[in-house]
């Protein structure tokens, strides 16, 4: 009589393949991810430049004239933010750099930078 023989889990082959096929999918899968991610990044960038400039204007017709000065990634006491009464929810993860253009004494203009060293890039704007 033959003996009946029985296949108890995977070939080592087998198993080869399926760790081949997950990593072809997460070499596919990460760069998408990455791009999200960056994308998102630079929606929320440019969503703080406008909320900023917001501020800025109403700093302005306030005290005529504009609030210069740089918010660090993580600063929660800064002169900048303070005066324009703006707490950013960003999780640290942004600096801004408000620079001022000057006549005489009154500060006239303003150009603000947005950017980020764990998202990557820069956005900009200004009056």
């Amino acid at each position: 009589m033959c003996a009946i023989r029985r296949n108890n889990g995977f070939s080592l082959i087998e198993l080869m393949v399926t760790v081949a096929i997950l990593g072809v999918i997460v070499s596919i899968a990460i760069p998408s991810y990455q791009g999200y991610i960056s994308s998102g990044c630079s929606a929320t960038a440019q969503t703080n430049l406008i909320t900023l400039r917001g501020f800025e204007e109403s700093y302005q017709q306030e005290n005529q004239t504009y609030l210069a000065g740089t918010h660090n990634e993580g600063d929660t006491t800064n002169a900048l933010m303070t005066g324009l009464h703006w707490d950013p929810d960003d999780q640290g993860v942004y600096q801004y750099v408000v620079t001022a253009g000057s006549t005489g004494n009154i500060l006239t203009s303003y150009n603000i930078e947005v950017s980020s060293t764990k998202c990557g890039g820069t956005v900009t704007g200004g009056n």
